[in-house]
């Protein structure tokens, strides 16, 4: 018994000497903003729209042990697309898995995900066959889906004015405007997302961002988003809505009409921390990633209101992982470095988030019109859902599948895409290119602009490793929380496709992006045939 009091009393002495230590001046790390008290709203009650229900019990798991963490899942045509730990877009047909584009450097695993590369956040681009990526490490891309060319369009180098002109330092979720306008949002510009947990203890710098295509120009639209993440373009393009994370809430910035250029919250309460969002039918649909709520509430959703905490637990965390990034620096080994990654990476929390998965759907007047709910842990952290024919798709950061659910038939609407159940033909793939085109600089000095030409951004860990093969998921929490804001809704009249792609500016200036085309496309499947006698072959 003296032992053990011995042992607690040592162990309260260890923790006031680093409370006290880490709060001491210039003590690592440097954040933008200086800590402060950021208020929430009250934690949501799961009542009403909110209840429990099992509408997203029994979802299968597609692909499983294949993809690893397939976020942002993309239906195009026949196929979804969906990026992946490792640092890959692939495309999904039928059982097919195809490799597409990668932005990032060869590496062993997740724990070298600075090297790998990250997609995050993606979109259809309004030109044909091109999407528009989000890495978290490598900025912002166009890709072709037929031939995987790609062009870095903003660099992690670019500084982005702002209340404090910075470099981003997560680049997360995309939303592409009509006029080819890309509006995006870096989650923070403190911390990398390899130290995600980093970003929910500092003061929020998160910001939504406006690329401008024509003058190669970022904007800040909205600055101090604690861990900015999903965003959606309302119908008729007069307003954005922005998750955030951390904060449990969701916001509005107009982009037309008498309030142009200002925001107002848009939702909050909601029953979790929220991830990306996606377009539905007369709404869009708001995941919670980490479920949050009045009974069970989580430790990030309570931690805002108390800055010394997370003043304190951030530099106690930094202490812990400075001597292995220094020593993976200088001796690169699997072992530090994975240590390292650990540390900071929100994988590494995630035994602290819950395990209901709950995804809204919201209406543009920030209205919850139905909650779907999955109670039996056939799913966990899902980030992300796309209606496509009979089926909700579900994305998650963690998992290591995708996931599908038969969509019920009160809640049924209209999708135009179908996808294929059955097997389709092997579809070949063709090598990622090296070729990076870059956008037009402006020469134009509005006091928010970048021009500095952007070079890729070379993170952390440096082994350099074999190629990844291909991927799989890990599961993230999910939260939310609701309240509806006195807004005016919009008219949900569809936005004119354009048929024009967006002119050019005169003058372009090329981005040199030092990064390898080293993943090679799969091989052709071999054509089954009979051969004389009965015997099976292939060509």
């Amino acid at each position: 018994m003296s032992l053990c009091c011995c042992l607690l009393k040592n162990f309260m002495y260890f923790i006031a000497f680093a409370f006290v230590v880490t709060l001491l001046p210039g003590v690592p790390p440097e954040t933008t903003f200086p800590f402060s008290k950021i208020t929430t709203a009250p934690h949501a009650e799961l009542q009403g729209v909110l209840e429990l229900n099992g509408y997203l019990n029994g979802a299968e798991r597609l692909f499983e042990n294949r993809l690893y963490g397939p976020e942002n899942p993309l239906a195009i045509g026949d196929s979804i697309y969906v990026g992946t730990h490792l640092g890959e877009v692939v495309r999904v047909n039928g059982e097919h898995i195809t490799h597409v584009a990668k932005f990032g450097q060869p590496c062993e695993g997740p724990h070298e995900e600075s090297k790998c590369g990250r997609p995050l956040g993606m979109a259809q681009d309004i030109h044909k066959d091109h999407i528009i990526v989000a890495d978290a490490y490598y900025g912002i891309w166009q890709v072709n889906v037929v031939n995987g060319k790609k062009k870095l369009l903003v660099s992690m180098n670019q500084e982005v004015q702002g209340k404090t002109p910075r470099k981003p330092r997560l680049a997360n979720s995309v939303a592409v405007h009509s006029s080819g306008d890309i509006y995006w949002t870096d989650s923070s510009s403190d911390f990398g997302l390899e130290d995600g947990v980093f970003t929910t203890l500092a003061n929020p710098s998160g910001r939504l961002i406006h690329y401008d295509r024509k003058k190669n120009v970022s904007t800040t639209l909205i600055d101090e988003l604690y861990f900015a993440n999903g965003l959606v373009i309302s119908p008729n393009e007069d307003f954005i809505v922005v998750a955030e994370t951390v904060t449990m809430r969701v916001r509005k910035y107009h982009l037309k009409g008498e309030k142009k250029g200002t925001w107002e919250m848009f939702l909050e309460s909601l029953p979790g921390h929220p991830d990306n969002l996606s377009p539905a039918k007369d709404g869009f649909w708001l995941p919670i990633v980490v479920p949050s709520d009045k009974e069970n509430p989580s430790l990030m959703g309570s931690l805002p209101k108390v800055p010394l905490i997370r003043e304190f637990l951030l530099k106690f965390l930094y202490l812990i992982e400075t001597p292995f990034r220094l020593i993976s620096n200088a001796f690169p080994n699997v072992y530090t470095q994975k240590i390292y990654h650990t540390i900071g990476h929100f994988e590494s929390m995630s035994f602290l988030y819950g395990k209901r998965v709950t995804i809204l759907k919201v209406d543009w007047s920030g209205n919850i019109v139905a909650t779907l709910h999955a109670t039996d842990g056939a799913v966990g952290g899902i980030c992300h859902v796309i209606e496509v024919g009979d089926y909700y798709y579900l994305g998650s950061p963690f998992s290591k599948y995708m996931g599908r659910v038969k969509i019920p038939e009160h809640l049924k609407k209209e999708v135009p895409v179908a996808l294929p159940q059955k097997s389709a033909p092997p579809t070949t793939t063709a090598a990622p290119p090296t070729t990076t085109a870059a956008p037009p600089t402006t020469t134009a000095a509005p006091p928010t602009t970048t021009t500095a030409p952007p070079t890729t951004t070379t993170p952390k860990t440096t082994t350099t490793t074999p190629k990844p093969t291909t991927t799989t998921t890990t599961p993230k929490p999910t939260t939310t929380t609701t309240q509806k804001p006195a807004t005016t809704p919009p008219p949900t009249k569809a936005p004119p496709k354009p048929t024009e792609k967006p002119a050019e500016a005169a003058k372009e200036i090329p981005i040199h992006e030092d990064i390898p085309s080293d993943t090679k496309p799969p091989k052709a499947e071999k054509l089954k045939v009979i051969k004389k006698g009965g015997e099976f072959g292939e060509l």
